[in-house]
């Protein structure tokens, strides 16, 4: 058996020799390294994956790993095995099991740790097998992930996976287990015992609120009497970026304030605040609360709640912008009924005023004519006389009447004297001046004269239209 254990090494490349033990080919750890470089992109597969093979193996009750604590332990794990992949030395159990670069310290640390909250050792190698075969499930589904990984790189990527596997088992059994030991105190209450059940429990407990911590969309964070941030949730990370911890609040936060006292004036206890400290248009709804008041280890101690109202303000803008636009509607149609108002105050004004000149001038007509003509009436002797006079009354009063009804006058006889119209009646009738003088027993010149005031007072310019035709046409019974 030596012998053909020394022919087989001597069969072997050079380069897979390495302290007597089979290592990878060159073009094996690069398979594995060019699908080791892109894990990221199955990273939720194998977080699935993971949960399923822990709760196959019955392991998943006892769990109280957090989701960033996976990918954490994924990424731990992964990275030293894709630099071994890259480096120019080929790698192998032997060197694996030396840990001489301390690629497998993390795990076994991580392995201390879960001990001392009481998780066996057995069991936390079992969590790793089925870790293990986790990543090997998300391996197999990378090529339908990312197109740019082949199928035939896989089992290479695989291969190099498992020989660290298998080297951290060693060093979990052997020095880890001794490390252990070495760091433990009294020895630890048997496995199942109720202290370590009240251990998992609160375990779990503080888990499951870091995970409400953490998934709530509204900001949190906790910060201490002087205002300087203890712990922020992921939510808040977003806006504000990492590295908080430790900032006065109105730095990390961009408020106003520049000490304790000055933030607190700002921003009292118990109310809530419209802040937009982050800018690009987003809109919180700020309050404080003192912790003190909820546990006595926590006094001194505040939490501050950041919601996104974005949404609230962005709608109350618009609604104050409809609203606004409504407004001045209201306001332009205001103005046009004031406006309108006025048009028809000033109508009515206009109407009251005609009819208070068309009263006077009524009244001024019935002075002027009607009732010196029934004087005339009265005192005339001759009846043809008296029965002219008589029209003449009856086509004034006929004409007034006319004018009333129209709100206008119709051919401005109503502003005619007495004579005027007995001068009327004769032009009417086709008297000359000269006859019309002597049928009134006055001067030919008078009777021009009430011709001309005649002419004035019916608005008959120049000589295109004569008295007579116009009386013919316009003038009623007055004649």
């Amino acid at each position: 058996m030596p012998q053909a254990s020394s022919a087989r090494r001597r069969s072997l490349p050079p380069s897979e020799v390495f302290s007597g033990l089979f290592a990878p080919s060159l073009p094996a750890r690069r398979k594995a390294a060019a699908v080791l470089a892109r894990f990221d992109v199955c990273m939720e597969s194998f977080l699935e994956l993971w949960t399923l093979r822990m709760q196959a193996a019955g392991y998943l009750s006892f769990t109280t790993a957090r989701r960033d604590d996976c990918v954490a332990a994924c990424r731990s794990f992964l990275e030293p095995v894709l630099r071994h992949a890259g480096a120019e030395r080929p790698t192998t159990f032997e060197t694996l099991r030396e840990n001489a670069d301390g690629w497998a310290d993390a795990l076994l640390q991580a392995g201390v740790r879960h001990c001392r909250r009481g998780v066996s050792a057995g069991m936390y190698l079992g969590c790793f097998k089925t870790f293990i075969m986790a990543l090997e499930d998300a391996l197999a589904l990378l090529p339908r992930l990312c197109s740019c990984i082949p199928a035939d790189h896989i089992p290479a990527a695989t291969e190099f996976l498992r020989l660290h596997a298998h080297a951290f088992e060693v060093l979990w059994t052997d020095a880890g287990l001794r490390e252990m030991t070495s760091v433990q105190q009294p020895a630890p209450a048997a496995a199942g015992s109720p202290q370590d059940e009240l251990l998992r429990l609160l375990t779990l407990e503080k888990c499951r609120f870091e995970n409400i911590f953490n998934t709530t969309s509204d900001g949190v964070l906790v910060m201490d009497e002087r205002c300087r941030i203890a712990t922020a949730n992921r939510s808040l990370r977003q806006y504000a970026g990492e590295g908080i911890e430790g900032k006065p609040v109105w730095e990390a936060l961009r408020l106003e304030g520049e000490s304790p006292e000055e933030f607190f004036r700002y921003y009292p206890i118990g109310q809530t605040v419209e802040v937009s400290p982050f800018g690009d248009g987003l809109f919180f709804r700020l309050s404080i609360a003192s912790l003190g008041g909820v546990s006595l280890a926590s006094a001194g101690e505040y939490l501050v709640l950041l919601t996104n109202i974005t949404p609230q303000v962005l709608q109350r803008e618009m609604m104050e912008e409809a609203i606004g636009r409504h407004a001045a509607a209201l306001l332009e149609e205001k103005r046009r009924l004031e406006e309108l108002d006025i048009t028809l105050r000033t109508v009515l004004s206009t109407i009251h005023a005609e009819r208070d000149s068309r009263r006077d001038e009524l009244s001024s007509h019935i002075r002027r004519v009607l009732l010196p003509a029934l004087e005339q009436i009265g005192r005339e002797p001759d009846a043809a006389a008296r029965a002219s006079l008589i029209r003449l009354v009856r086509d004034s009063l006929r004409s007034s009447l006319a004018d009333s009804d129209d709100g206008r006058p119709q051919d401005g006889l109503n502003r005619l004297t007495l004579a005027e119209l007995k001068v009327c009646r004769l032009v009417r009738a086709g008297h000359s001046s000269k006859e019309i003088a002597g049928l009134l027993n006055i001067s030919p010149e008078t009777v021009q004269t009430h011709r001309r005031s005649i002419r004035r007072k019916l608005g008959l310019r120049g000589h295109d239209t004569q008295l007579a035709v116009h009386l013919l046409r316009n003038g009623g019974e007055t004649a």
